[in-house]
């Protein structure tokens, strides 16, 4: 580069570029190295602590029952993974499937580390990889997220005085019915903010805070309704899974519908648990309040409850495992984009 011209007629010698600055490459190794260690300790972490309290509950199941439960859980964890294509789509970010698939599911282990932003940092790193921007896949996550609570209230709603049921017949009536309480409350709101234009304004505001470029386009009904349906799809085989584990004590159709509800109660409310890693705590006790309601005794309510978290932790991760070797070797040999473009400033 040529240098600035003094008055002597020489060239003063330019500028030194800025030095590279490695440390904070290194630094940023660190932290996923240890975010993939944390998260390999509270997987295990979580199903040794269970073992205990659910293998006499375990025993008790039959291996297809198991089986069946947990291809369920993988279903719903599969839906919910193409509800957040749908919506990172609508976003002008269309995804394969197997380039969704690793963002979404390898993602999600982050949801076992306690707070509920770790999930979103996996997934921001990874859809960077296959060039969506870091602000777009957190804002599809969390608008999946917020359909998701919704969806999940509004096939609450039916089985709300069966859930109160539940809360009278526990040791800490307070505590479950103020949870109760929080899904009867929250619908509405939830209803209102599913109302694309509202949606749309509250995600511009978002992407103003981040200080990054605004929506290319407006969230449409077709967005919102596709994620929806694909989040309800999810709830439907999280039920499915929880039946396989309780219809000796809730058989045919009533037990299959209220094992639905009971889910969707759990899953819904302990999302808002962002201290427990993946709600762990909130939704089996959330849960199990909605199957006392149902009939089934406490302690084996209890019991299901841990069965259907441990099986859910496998299904986690065997989903994680096979999208990651389907795709993710391929992102990590992607090069990287552009880097994203700089924060306009401030008027």
């Amino acid at each position: 580069m040529s240098g600035v011209a003094m008055d002597d007629g020489t060239q003063a010698p330019a500028a030194p570029a800025k030095p590279a600055r490695p440390w904070r490459a290194r630094v940023v190794q660190v932290v996923r190295i240890l975010a993939a260690l944390a998260i390999a300790y509270f997987i295990v972490a979580t199903t040794v602590q269970q073992w205990s309290s659910v293998s006499a509950t375990f025993r008790s199941l039959s291996w297809p029952s198991l089986a069946a439960s947990l291809a369920a859980a993988v279903a719903c964890l599969w839906a919910t993974m193409m509800a957040w294509r749908s919506m990172v789509g609508s976003l002008d970010h269309p995804l394969r499937i197997r380039d969704a698939a690793p963002i979404q599911l390898v993602g999600a282990l982050g949801k076992y580390l306690p707070g509920t932003v770790w999930a979103y940092v996996v997934q921001m790193e990874l859809g960077r990889r296959v060039g969506v921007s870091r602000a777009k896949v957190f804002i599809g996550s969390a608008v999946v997220t917020g359909l998701g609570v919704t969806v999940g209230l509004v096939l609450t709603a039916p089985g709300v005085g069966v859930a109160f049921d539940g809360a009278d017949a526990t040791k800490h009536q307070t505590f479950a019915a103020v949870a109760v309480w929080c899904a009867v409350i929250l619908l509405p709101f939830g209803l209102a903010c599913c109302y694309p234009p509202l949606l749309t304004y509250l995600v511009g505001r978002a992407m103003r805070i981040l200080r990054r470029p605004a929506l290319d386009r407006p969230i449409t009904w077709r967005a919102v309704l596709v994620s929806s349906a694909w989040c309800a799809v999810g709830y439907l085989a999280a039920g499915v899974h929880v039946w396989f584990l309780v219809r000796a004590h809730l058989p045919g159709v009533h037990g299959l519908v209220g094992s639905v509800f009971a889910m969707a109660l759990a899953m819904s409310i302990s999302t808002f648990v962002i201290v427990a890693p993946s709600g762990l705590g909130a939704r089996e006790f959330l849960m199990a309040i909605a199957l006392v309601g149902l009939g089934v005794p406490w302690p084996t309510a209890w019991a299901l409850t841990l069965v259907s978290r441990l099986l859910f932790t496998l299904a986690d991760v065997a989903a994680a495992g096979v999208s990651a070797a389907v795709g993710l070797r391929r992102i990590r040999h992607t090069p990287s984009p552009l880097p994203e473009p700089a924060p306009a400033e401030e008027a």
